[in-house]
């Protein structure tokens, strides 16, 4: 049999059957996507929810809405269509993590904290006695007078801690710099709840690690840098890495990092560590990284 005849029509045959493959496999995807976006629409307008905007990639949503609490609501509800595998909620100001209904949760404690302070205020004035009103410091000094005196204090320390905020931050050497990117390297991988933006036990336990060290160095600034495999579509793993990122960055500054040394950027699936050609090769490139900036 000669090759030289054979082989062309069956490489045509096969880049055909790929090519017939790769737009089937597209025309299914966004099937998927627009059936799952009319479904939770459905569910949000069930819920009685307007205002909420959901986009899928693929079967992940990203639910925006006008406010925070809003956003979890309609998450939650995202969440549970059939068919959908995350749901992230958005508000005014980005990602927005916890349960739903602790945002109007933390307001209306707000409020009772407000109206409990007023009244317990009045209740004092109340019942405080002229004799009270009118008592002087036990030194003679009236009360007026100690309250102007301690009015000055309080200036003057205002003033202090001004002149020391305007103190030129101490830059930190170039042993300190590489000292701290050493320690920072040494902490392992930081892990998240599969195609999605939420810390693992071991991932928050790791964040904590990251939050010791960058107290040990307190003059360096740091960058948050995500990373994906390459499973899924590029704008999807873009998305995933930034959101990823800034909740490591979050998570610092919970911990009492000064969010002014940080700063965050996501990479996606475009600098992977290791050519991906077994599931561990995509572990490794699933990651997060602490570069020293300054």
């Amino acid at each position: 049999m000669n090759l030289k005849v054979v082989l062309p029509p069956v490489i045509i045959v096969v880049l055909g059957l790929g090519a017939l493959s790769s737009v089937q496999n597209t025309g299914f995807r966004e099937h998927i996507e627009t059936t799952l976006t009319e479904s939770a629409q459905g569910a949000l307008s069930a819920a009685g929810i307007e205002g909420a905007d959901v986009r899928f990639a693929g079967r992940d949503a990203d639910v925006t809405a006008p406010s925070d609490a809003e956003a979890l609501t309609a998450a939650e509800v995202v969440g549970g269509v059939t068919g959908v595998r995350t749901a992230a909620a958005y508000g005014p100001d980005g990602l927005v993590s916890g349960e739903p209904g602790a945002a109007e949760a933390a307001e209306t404690e707000d409020e009772t904290d407000d109206v409990t302070d007023a009244a317990t205020d009045a209740l004092a004035d109340a019942t405080a006695s002229p004799e009270a009103s009118e008592a002087t410091s036990g030194d003679g000094t009236s009360d007026d007078k100690a309250t102007e005196d301690e009015a000055t204090d309080g200036a003057t320390d205002d003033a202090a801690d001004d002149k020391d905020d305007d103190k030129p931050k101490r830059e930190p050497t170039r042993e300190e710099r590489e000292q701290a990117q050493e320690d920072l390297v040494e902490i392992p991988n930081i892990t998240f709840v599969t195609d999605s933006a939420r810390l693992t036990k071991d991932g928050r336990r790791v964040v904590r690690e990251a939050a010791e060290v960058l107290a040990e160095h307190p003059e360096v600034e740091v960058r948050v840098e995500g990373h994906t495999d390459s499973v899924g579509s590029d704008e999807h793993n873009q998305r995933l890495s930034e959101r990823r990122a800034e909740q490591v960055v979050d998570e610092l500054v919970d911990l009492g990092v000064e969010r002014d040394r940080l700063t965050w950027k996501g990479f996606g699936e475009s600098d992977p560590l290791v050519v991906p050609r077994t599931f561990e090769d995509l572990e490794k490139n699933r990651r997060v990284e602490f570069i020293v900036r300054n």
